[in-house]
């Protein structure tokens, strides 16, 4: 029996809801996951940027094979998630603490292309528009997870006692989804090679994803540490600081989806990156707290959009599912260079040096769109 829509609508959320969760909080827990490494900036962004090194690979072989497992692709992939959030609550050494970062990064991935093919498919079925509306809930449930994070840190929670938790909300989202996806059926194979014989308006497209990416990393990865080792602010006040840019993020994509009909996608994509650039540049003049959240906000306003717009435009644009997944593994390159490239940035030229590079790339997105039509 097929599920309804709005059940499968559901599945779809819960399932980015219970991403969503495991980022806030890990964006908040990441003075305290730096500490557990024992590593400076430049070598905390490495090892973040493994997660995005380990997710690639997974990516690009789950895109020659989610046409023959498309009931079972996201409840292992949220069941692989769950045992991740446990190893990284109890990694006690550096090789535990990487090996899980590996874990969540290639089941990161994993699942992040196998929610973006379900809902194109679902889109195409139901004839409605859903990206950017279960896009948004990702970064609603980071901010509910962060300001949690935050809170709990302050009262003297350790990863320990906030990873299992998270854990048990992908086990739900795996059930949920494993009766609203019951009905799905192996589907034909792609041409050989089609995922890489990509237009150039398309890799336009994945290079506006992958620098989106990257900036969505930058306060995922920093925006904690900023406000908590450079401002002198407390736990509590440093979590409020992610939560306040993936805020931004779902009312940046909720904004795009009532607009972006009537004015077009790329055209949302400009004026939200002209939005992003002087909010970072805001940031890099290390001002006082208030004024980091209400530019984190805007900031997240103008990256929010970015990426379910392209999605989107890959799924409807006829060049099939591999290309939406390699697009996805083009965009993951952004999460991948995000953390080592900005922490090495931070540790030769200061936390002002990396906050002007992310507004950099903002105007970047920007002209891309000057040449996507």
């Amino acid at each position: 029996m097929t599920a309804s829509a709005a059940v499968q609508t559901g599945s779809l959320a819960a399932g980015y809801g219970a991403a969503g969760l495991f980022w806030g909080a890990f964006a908040a827990a990441t003075p305290a996951l730096q500490d557990l490494s024992g590593l400076g900036e430049g070598g905390f962004g490495l090892a973040l940027g493994a997660m995005s090194v380990a997710a690639l690979p997974v990516m690009q072989g789950l895109g020659h094979v989610i046409h023959r497992i498309p009931r079972h692709a996201i409840p292992l992939c949220l069941l692989i998630f769950a045992a991740g959030n446990l190893l990284l609550a109890f990694s006690d050494n550096f090789t535990a603490f990487i090996g899980a970062l590996l874990i969540l990064g290639g089941t990161s991935g994993a699942l992040d292309i196998s929610l973006n093919m379900r809902t194109a498919r679902l889109e195409a079925e139901t004839q409605s528009r859903l990206f950017n509306r279960v896009h948004a809930l990702f970064p609603f449930a980071m901010l509910v997870s962060a300001g949690l994070t935050g809170l709990a840190r302050s009262a003297g929670a350790t990863p320990a006692a906030i990873f299992p938790v998270i854990g048990l909300f992908f086990l739900a989202a795996a059930a949920l989804e494993w009766r609203a996806g019951g009905h799905q059926r192996p589907g034909p194979a792609p041409e050989d090679g089609s995922g890489l014989r990509l237009s150039r308006p398309v890799l336009i497209l994945a290079a506006i994803a992958a620098l989106a990416a990257f900036q969505e990393m930058s306060a995922q990865s920093w925006a904690a540490i900023f406000v908590e080792r450079v401002l002198g602010a407390a736990p509590a006040m440093a979590g409020l600081a992610p939560s306040a840019f993936v805020l931004g993020l779902s009312a940046g994509r909720l904004a795009a989806h009532a607009v972006e009909h009537r004015l077009g996608a790329m055209d949302t994509v400009r004026i939200a990156a002209c939005l992003a650039a002087p909010a970072f540049l805001i940031l890099a003049a290390a001002p006082p707290v208030w004024l980091v959240l209400a530019a984190s906000f805007v900031a997240g306003t103008g990256v929010g959009p970015v990426e379910p717009a392209v999605f989107r435009s890959v799924a409807t644009s006829g060049a099939g599912g591999r290309a939406l997944a390699t697009v996805t593994g083009i965009a993951y390159v952004g999460y991948l260079l995000s953390p080592p490239v900005l922490g090495l940035v931070a540790d030769v030229a200061g936390w002002g040096a990396l906050w002007a590079a992310t507004a950099a790339l903002a105007l970047c997105v920007a002209g891309l769109t000057l040449l996507e039509r």
